[in-house]
């Protein structure tokens, strides 16, 4: 692919990206880079800089844009930090490869010293919640609670069958349309802008994009052995959707449940992988309970 034509993606999934902030997100928000020894970070940041701070971490390939349905509610108790995940789709920039766990969960200790935060709350969804978890096998000093939703793999491995729907993904338009098909089930319907946005961004073919093996050398996806969850000492809430397809959510409800002395599991019904854009206000009311508790 010649040189042009990738720039010419990156800036049209950039406006995507940008369009999806200026329409949809619901508060004030600022925008800004953070340098780490892995690349630039970028962040979006909503609430009071004198609240707690709340760092939020999003799906792979979904990017920080995702939380539109929730930041307004959270942002009136927090300092919300919306962190785009260096080495996915997103607005990061990559310049050092991850190597292992650590390298990742290194990152994101950067990312809180560049913002000078000492102790914070996370809350993660699928790949974004499999680094809350490997964050707190390293860091467990740097948070006081933590709410994982629809974890990637963590518990148990994902389906054979998603592999399919993950590589049309990464393929092709209808690629993309089938793979929200499959997560939502017709129980919600995807903003087009966010359709839009994941579409540009499956255009955008980043030369540093790690294919699947490589990301797996590097650590991910990764399911926890059971003395490293028994460890972990931070209060942990963990939320699984009865309509999940990733993987059987009973068989992840079940292996979780006794997993750490701090954990809370909990089943929500009618509610899949993405069940922070799908169900927003029950999801908002449930985090702030945890978190506020």
């Amino acid at each position: 692919m010649n040189h042009s034509k990738l720039v010419d993606q990156k800036s049209i999934y950039f406006q995507s990206y940008d369009k999806v902030l200026q329409s949809l997100w619901p508060t004030e928000f600022s925008s800004y880079f953070l340098e780490t020894s892995f690349g630039k970070t970028y962040i979006i940041e909503s609430g009071d800089k004198l609240s707690p701070p709340l760092i939020l971490l999003h799906g792979a390939k979904m990017s920080s844009t995702m939380w539109y349905p929730n930041v307004a509610e959270w942002s009136k108790h927090y300092r919300v930090i919306c962190i785009d995940i260096l080495g996915d789709k997103n607005r990061s920039i990559s310049e050092k490869n991850f190597t292992n766990r650590l390298s990742y969960a290194n990152w994101l200790n950067e990312v809180l010293d560049q913002l000078q935060i000492n102790n914070a709350a996370i809350v993660g969804l699928s790949y974004g919640a499999l680094h809350t978890v490997n964050f707190l096998s390293y860091y467990p000093e740097k948070v006081n609670k933590a709410v994982i939703m629809s974890p990637a793999a963590t518990f148990i491995p994902f389906s054979p069958v998603f592999y399919s729907y993950a590589i049309g993904l990464v393929s092709n338009k209808e690629g993309v349309k089938s793979f929200l098909e499959w997560v939502f089930d017709n129980r919600y319907l995807v903003d087009p802008l966010i359709v839009q946005q994941l579409i540009d961004g499956m255009l955008w073919k980043t030369p540093s994009s790690p294919p699947q093996e490589t990301q797996k050398e590097q650590g991910f996806p990764y399911v926890f052995k059971d003395e490293e969850l028994s460890q972990i000492q931070t209060q942990l809430l963990l939320l699984l959707g009865d309509k999940e397809v990733m993987y059987d959510p009973e068989e992840a409800f079940r292996r979780a449940k006794n997993s750490s002395p701090h954990i809370t599991v909990e089943i929500l019904k009618g509610v899949g992988h993405l069940m922070s854009m799908e169900k927003p206000e029950q999801i908002n009311k449930r985090v702030l309970s945890f978190l506020n508790k």
